[in-house]
């Protein structure tokens, strides 16, 4: 139990201080002013369904409603407060270090493995692009969705329960939602499939997620 709260405290502790620069960081031109500061729709929470129905950058370029959803959330949480949409982000960042422990943990089936790959993700600096631009929300979004989903995956092949694969769909979903490189998520799941298990049988289970990804094209 020590080791794991120490484990705990550090995959905390190192990523705050690691990114802490970042949290006074005032709102970047472009990116942040179309889809934050200049952005009328995320001032009415009675607009949040039309958040559905246009770009992330209120063009037709990419379709990342999710990530627009929590700047609204925020809006009207924090008002045009960087501070707090700076730390959204690390805290995400976080989150996803935390699922990447748990993910690479059960793939290993050793959690101090499992622990040195969180920790590694956590503080590595090729994240610091996402992490420390608020419009990284999207990469963030979609990493946590998509780790959640193949959590739920695994879970659910393992165990053989029907609701289990549909709370991993709908996380999938919700990635797609969040940026579209979740699509490649399918073929992880494949060559988890193929190449790790060695049941191409089960090759099924991913009809769901191929169907969903019709749907979102």
């Amino acid at each position: 139990m020590p080791r794991l709260s120490l484990r705990i405290l550090l995959l905390l502790a190192l990523p705050l201080t690691a990114y802490s620069f970042m949290l006074p960081a005032p709102f970047r031109t472009m990116d942040d002013q179309v889809s934050i500061v200049a952005n009328p729709l995320i001032r009415n929470a009675a607009n949040a369904g039309q958040l559905f129905t246009q770009g992330y950058f209120r063009d037709n370029s990419y379709y990342r409603p999710l990530a627009n959803l929590t700047f609204m959330g925020e809006f009207h949480a924090f008002g045009l407060n960087p501070f707090f949409y700076n730390l959204d982000n690390l805290l995400i960042h976080i989150a996803n270090a935390f699922l990447v422990w748990m993910l690479a943990s059960r793939l290993t089936g050793n959690p101090v493995v499992g622990f040195w790959a969180g920790l590694m993700f956590a503080v590595h600096p090729v994240h610091w692009e996402a992490v420390a631009n608020i419009s990284g929300r999207a990469i963030l979004l979609c990493a946590f969705f998509s780790f959640a989903s193949f959590l739920f995956f695994l879970t659910a092949y393992a165990r053989r329960r029907t609701g289990w694969l549909i709370v991993s769909l709908a996380a999938f979903a919700a990635a797609l939602l969040s940026k579209e490189n979740a699509a490649v998520l399918p073929g992880v799941f494949f060559l988890y499939l193929v190449y790790a298990r060695g049941k191409t049988k089960d090759l099924i289970l991913l009809l769901p997620y191929a169907v969903i990804v019709g749907a979102y094209m």
